[in-house]
Formats: structure tokens, C-alpha cells, sequence
């Protein structure tokens, strides 16, 4: 991976690909030769978004040739979806970024009782831009799908029958940390926005089989406790030696 860590990363979409070639678009084209500074003859990482990496050469401004297929994982050892009550003002924007950084795989933004922003398609694709750019930056081998805003009982359907963490602030409540299973299964954790969950949204979570838990004995602001949930999360599931 060291030799690897001076090359630009660049996110195609399979579509692109036509047999080992890689038909560039015009921002693709731009950003690799204007932004980057790279010029025909060199290399660079292609990642599809979907758990590929590839060694490509520039052959022309608007074409590049795949090579080698890169073995290497830099996943968590199982899936997470963040369910998070959106945030207000461009809060959503920091935790896509932060929320790809620390590796989730799915990110549903809710409209939730005490929400308090209606977000339109154009921010939808803003944050499904920032988690292609963060996905490059961190190095991640898949660009989390990030869907439209939706209401919390149509989200938590869509999750299917994973486990399901609900973030409250209440600290007499089981750590996190203390109700992880032994071995990584795919995983929801649920954050509710400014003001946390009502009562009747708290009371149903619990009936769809959600486990409330706690991140500690402070009050975290909305956009920090994704981070916190995560950052555990992950910690506990990549124990380095």
C-alpha cells in the first residue's frame, strides 16, 4: 500500500468502463489533467465505488487504460447504515463526510418529527458529491450510497431486519460499546437531529426492535454523534494487534 500512496484516486462509474479502458468525462478529463497535472503516459488509482480498485494509465485526455486489479481491503469487516435526522443549516454536510471517512456503507437522511429542514435534490447530490470526495481522500473502497431524504418509518423499512441502534443521550442507558455483538454483522445506527427523538418516535423505535443506547455521560451535539457512534464502532471491530 506504501507504494500506492502517492497516486491520485479517481471514482468511475462502471458504465465507463469498456473492456480495460476507461472513457473519461470532461470533468474527469479536467480534473486529471488540470487540476492533478498528470499528463498522457501517467498513473493513477481508478476505484469504481463498488469494492474495486485498478492501476491506470492515462492514454489520452479522454481515455485511460486499466491494469492491475489492486488486492487490498480497507473496509469495516461488516456494513453500516447511518439513519440521521437531518441537521440544521450544513451540518448534513459534515456528517456525510465524516460518516464516509469512518467507513459507513449506506447514509439516510430522515425527516423526523423535530427536523427542521426540507432538503431539495440539489442537496441531495451535493452530499452524495462530498461522499465521492471523501471516499477518494480516506481511501475507502466503497462510495456510500447516500438516499433522498425520507421520512423515519419508510427508512427504517428500507434497512431491512439488521440489528439497530438508537444514540440517545441519556447516560443510565448501556454504552455502545457494551452491547456490540462478538463477531461484525451489518449494523443501523440511528441519530436523531436537534432536540433528539420524541417521545412517540422513541416508543416506536423500540417496538421496530431498536436498542437504545448511550455514547457516554455528555450531550453531544447532532453532528458529533455520528462521529463518537462510529469512531466505537469501529474501534471495536478493527482491534489492531
Amino acid at each position: 500500500m506504501n507504494a500506492l500512496a502517492g497516486y491520485q484516486r479517481l471514482t468511475i462509474h462502471p458504465q465507463q468502463i469498456q473492456g480495460q479502458q476507461v472513457h473519461l468525462t470532461p470533468a474527469q478529463s479536467h480534473y486529471l489533467g488540470r487540476v492533478l497535472r498528470l499528463a498522457v503516459g501517467d498513473e493513477f488509482i481508478a476505484m469504481d465505488g463498488q469494492g474495486h480498485w485498478w492501476r491506470a494509465q492515462l492514454l489520452t485526455p479522454t481515455l485511460a487504460q486499466l491494469g492491475e486489479l489492486l488486492s487490498i481491503w480497507r473496509e469495516l469487516p461488516a456494513p453500516i447504515a447511518l439513519l440521521m435526522g437531518i441537521p440544521k443549516g450544513d451540518g448534513m454536510d459534515q456528517v456525510v463526510r465524516q460518516a464516509t471517512e469512518l467507513g459507513v456503507r449506506q447514509i439516510w437522511p430522515l425527516l423526523t418529527e423535530r427536523t427542521q429542514v426540507q432538503p431539495g435534490p440539489g442537496r441531495i447530490e451535493r452530499w452524495r458529491r462530498i461522499a465521492v470526495e471523501a471516499a477518494e481522500q480516506s481511501w475507502r473502497q466503497w462510495i456510500p450510497a447516500v438516499f433522498p431524504a425520507q421520512p423515519l418509518v419508510t427508512a427504517l423499512a428500507q434497512v431491512g431486519d439488521m440489528p439497530k441502534l438508537v444514540c440517545d443521550p441519556a447516560p443510565e442507558l448501556p454504552h455502545l460499546v457494551t452491547v456490540l455483538r462478538p463477531e461484525p454483522t451489518a449494523l443501523a445506527v440511528l441519530i436523531g437531529p436537534e432536540g433528539g427523538w420524541s417521545p412517540a418516535e422513541m416508543a416506536w423505535l423500540q417496538t421496530q426492535g431498536g436498542q437504545v443506547v448511550s455514547l457516554g455521560g455528555r450531550v453531544l451535539r447532532t453532528v458529533t454523534a455520528p462521529v463518537v457512534a462510529l469512531a466505537l464502532i469501529g474501534a471495536s471491530w478493527e482491534q489492531y494487534p
